[in-house]
């Protein structure tokens, strides 16, 4: 589920208020608007790349893991749409047009251009082709997991498939065959970060980070951001006053703007 946070004083050209922000492998920020718009900066001109859908409102969730194919979830609508680089649309997929998905809660692009979908229907986790025909599926995760809640997220890092279960700190971990290997506990937070392989949680006085592959997450000390931040190599994304993400980097305390 997409969590707005809605911060007053942070604008974007002309006094629009960002709710939410994404930052794409190499870098490049998304913004998620109050007026539902998704907008990114063009490298070439003063205006903005934007999406809009009336129909449809603000997605549940946003994936730009891939910039030339960006990802929107619609769950209340069980739509997926595909935007190119500068937010026009390529693509959409109404999963409740085939008999494959009935009740879509999560959904993340796969490495194969395929879709991971979560469904709450049957408590499946479903591998789509890209036209919504069903590759795979796990067991019905209410009977070999014992667990009733429903997951937020899909975090997908190489061949491992994560489904995030927040209400429980805690996510499920899969094979790209859709088989479940074990459990990774968490630390508790309500903010979370997913810029592969690290997830990153903030709560009120905490904050954490865990890597793909490792075993637990770890304790990380850094400046609390409004809202979600992303975590690298370098240093990590956070949402200024101002309304743009900027990197900060470890152990200093100047920002370096993100575009």
């Amino acid at each position: 589920m997409l969590i707005w946070w809605l911060l007053a004083s942070a604008t974007l050209s002309g006094q629009r208020t960002v709710v939410d922000f994404f930052v794409d492998p190499v870098g490049k920020a998304y913004y998620l608007l109050a007026d539902e718009q998704l907008v990114t900066a063009n490298p070439v001109g003063q205006n903005e790349f934007a999406f809009y859908d009336s129909s449809l409102g603000a997605p549940t969730s946003v994936d730009v893991t891939n910039p030339f194919a960006i990802l929107l979830f619609y769950a209340d609508y069980g739509t997926v749409v595909l935007l190119d680089r500068t937010l026009s649309e390529v693509s959409r997929l109404d999963l409740f047009a085939g008999e494959n998905v009935l009740q879509p809660v999560a959904a993340a692009r796969a490495t194969d251009d395929g879709l991971w979908i979560f469904d709450g229907w049957d408590y499946r986790l479903k591998l789509l082709a890209p036209n919504g025909d069903l590759r795979l599926r796990s067991n019905d995760l209410r009977l070999s997991l014992n667990v009733e809640e429903e997951p937020t997220a899909i975090y997908v890092a190489g061949g491992a498939i994560y489904v995030h279960y927040p209400d429980s700190d805690r996510l499920a971990l899969f094979t790209n065959y859709g088989r479940f290997e074990r459990w990774i506990r968490l630390p508790p937070a309500d903010r979370f970060g997913w810029y592969a392989p690290v997830l990153t949680g903030l709560g009120p006085e905490t904050a954490w980070t865990y890597r793909s592959g490792e075993a637990e997450a770890r304790s990380q000390t850094l400046r609390h951001p409004a809202g979600r931040v992303y975590w690298k190599q370098q240093g990590y994304y956070g949402l200024e006053q101002n309304g743009y993400a900027r990197l900060l980097p470890f152990g200093t305390g100047k920002d370096e703007e993100n575009n």
